[in-house]
């Protein structure tokens, strides 16, 4: 006998069919999902699950409902979905429901015949998990913006030194761009990168010593062949088992930062040694004052014609030393300028003995004067100096010799000398300075008056010769122009406005006629000598001199002189009390006191400051008896 259905599966009693229903109803509720099916036209016919309560939604509220009427927030993702569901198709979608983030899957619901009468879905709250994800896709954004952003070069290299990976900042750092970065990658740190052989080596045995190096000081090599100075970190990178993953590499470029501090150390030495060189000077002009000023009053007496020339002679030397002098203030920045007329003819010639041992005996040096005079008005100091600097350049660029001319010339304003707008004269005089040497190509040239910038060897050049040049051409309403070749040798042209006024009188005057006086002068100078030898010509004059040792000194001698002093005679440099005190503290007491200030040693700042007191003259030393008497008289007469 054959069996029926009914008969392989028999019914369920009633009770257990309510049971059963009561536990599926109770699952879909307590389930921890959102649970929903929708017919044919979208219409929500149940939605049952714990999600419900955390999205806000009562499922009675819902259930007939078209789904985008319902859901705002639906998506149009999430319909198409529906609607590919109604056609046979899962599909899976993100939703946004009242601020939760819900990942959902929706399927085709079939009745028993196997047709689509609608949608069955499930969602899920994937709130927690996809906020962990943006948050790490944000902060692998955020790395990779900051390791692109960061202006230091970072790469990942092998244990050999063979680049996996670079930035931005290191691609430029090397000279490289976007579309060359392959061709860095196929390059390796200690062949092409690390400049000096076996410094990556060095790195390396620091960095595999104690897993992390600051600071290593190293020279890398860009892609057109330049190197730069770098300051290399980096640190060791393991995998669980303690091996050598690969290393993690930062550097900063520090060239311009070395320069800076290499230029400022050149600054300091030369400061340094332009203090020594004035304090030399300063000393030495004592010593050529008291030589001179007994030369001078010998001179003014009556002698034999052979100790006048005898005389004469330690005069001239006397006059070469104080050049020499006046030098070593011009190298030290402390030398007292005075502008005034003079023939530059005259000034070169006078140098001669001086550049003839500076060029060395494999140049042949020819000097080629103007006409007549070549008048200008400048310190003398200052033209030596631009002859020294210009002959010094020319004969480091002619190490195998070669010729060097100094030509003076009296030139109408041209179209050279035309290039400064601020020209006042018609007239130059024309100071060629032309050599036969290696030459320059133009990017050198736009850049030698540039303080500091040398192409000599490290330790053979100060890179300030042609920048003080510059400076005291421009300082004295001229201009220069360099005209120059590679192997074709160097012509520096050096304009400086012509003047017409007379050339001072010569000092070999005898001491006659000279004025004189009989008013009171407080006279302070720390030199003996010196003080000796002023306090005596002073008083041979008819002045009355009170000598003392120093500022503090001149006081006690001011306070204890019962009569009138007319004029302060002072030293600017003096130890305990200098001269500008001096003068202040003694014009409290006699405020019509007129002052003359002495000195060899002071800057530009200093003369000035000293000279916006009233009734204030300054005499530079060394100075000629002569010029003292006069400066004197004229203090008291005005």
């Amino acid at each position: 006998m054959e069996e029926s259905p009914e008969d392989l599966f028999p019914k369920t009693p009633a009770p257990e069919r309510s049971r059963r229903a009561q536990f599926e109803r109770a699952l879909l509720k307590k389930a921890p999902a959102l649970l929903w099916t929708t017919d044919q036209e979208l219409r929500f016919t149940a939605l049952a699950g714990a999600e419900l309560q955390n999205i806000g939604v009562r499922a009675g509220s819902y259930v007939g409902a078209r789904l985008e009427s319902t859901f705002v927030g639906a998506s149009l993702v999430s319909l198409n979905a529906h609607r590919k569901s109604l056609q046979g198709l899962s599909s899976n979608f993100e939703i946004e429901l009242t601020g939760r983030d819900l990942s959902a899957r929706v399927e085709p619901l079939c009745d028993p015949d196997g047709k689509i009468i609608g949608i069955v879905g499930v969602a899920h709250d994937n709130t927690t998990h996809l906020v962990a994800h943006r948050s790490l896709r944000l902060s692998e954004r955020s790395s990779c913006l900051l390791l692109e952003e960061i202006p230091y070069a970072i790469c990942r290299a092998t244990r050999t030194g063979q680049l996996l990976q670079v930035n931005r900042a290191m691609l430029e750092m090397l000279l490289y761009d976007a579309e060359s970065e392959a061709e860095l990658l196929v390059r390796d740190l200690p062949h092409n990168i690390f400049a000096a052989k076996g410094t990556f080596n060095e790195f390396l045995a620091r960095l595999l010593d104690c897993d992390v190096v600051r600071g290593f000081e190293s020279r890398w090599r860009c892609r057109s062949g330049e190197e730069i100075d770098v300051l290399v970190g980096g640190r060791v990178i393991r995998d669980t088992e303690g091996e050598i993953w690969y290393f993690d590499i930062l550097a900063e470029n520090v060239t311009e930062r070395n320069q800076l501090e290499s230029r400022l150390r050149q600054a300091q030495k030369m400061q340094a040694i332009g203090q020594l060189a004035g304090g030399i000077a300063h000393d030495f002009n004592n010593l050529l004052m008291v030589i001179r000023g007994q030369v001078e009053l010998l001179l003014s007496e009556s002698l034999a014609a052979e100790s006048h020339h005898r005389l004469e002679e330690v005069m001239r030397a006397s006059d070469r030393a104080s050049s020499l002098t006046t030098q070593l203030m011009a190298f030290s920045r402390t030398q007292t300028l005075q502008s005034k007329v003079l023939d530059v003819n005259l000034v070169i010639k006078q140098m001669n003995p001086l550049l003839v041992p500076l060029v060395s005996q494999h140049i042949d040096l020819s000097f080629i004067p103007a006409r007549g005079t070549a008048c200008v008005r400048i310190d003398a100091s200052q033209i030596e100096q631009v002859i020294m600097n210009l002959a010094t350049n020319a004969r480091d660029a002619m190490p195998q010799g070669g010729r060097l001319t100094i030509e003076v010339s009296n030139v109408v304003y041209d179209g050279e000398a035309a290039r400064s707008s601020s020209a006042k004269s018609a007239n130059y005089v024309l100071i060629a300075v032309k050599d036969t040497g290696h030459g320059m190509d133009e990017a050198t040239q736009s850049r030698i008056f540039e303080p500091f910038f040398t192409t000599k060897e490290p330790g053979r050049g100060t890179g300030l010769g042609l920048s003080l040049v510059y400076g005291v051409v421009r300082q004295n309403g001229g201009q220069i122009i360099v005209e120059s070749a590679q192997g074709k040798g160097t012509s520096f042209k050096i304009y400086l406005p012509h003047v017409a006024d007379p050339l001072p009188e010569s000092g070999k005057k005898a001491l006659l006629n000279l004025p004189k006086g009989n008013e009171t002068i407080l006279y302070a100078e720390d030199e003996g000598s010196v003080r000796e030898l002023v306090s005596e010509y002073l008083t041979s004059l008819g002045y009355r001199v009170l000598p003392a040792s120093d500022g503090v000194n001149a006081m006690q001698v001011a306070q204890s002189h019962p009569g009138k002093i007319d004029l302060l005679l002072t030293d600017m440099m003096m130890p305990r009390l200098g001269g500008r005190e001096l003068a202040e503290e003694l014009r409290k007491i006699i405020p019509a006191l007129r002052v003359v200030f002495v000195s060899g040693y002071v800057g530009h700042s200093l003369v000035a400051k000293n000279l916006e007191l009233p009734n204030t003259y300054f005499l530079p030393k060394p100075f000629s008896m002569q010029s003292l008497a006069k400066t004197i008289r004229e203090g008291l007469d005005r």
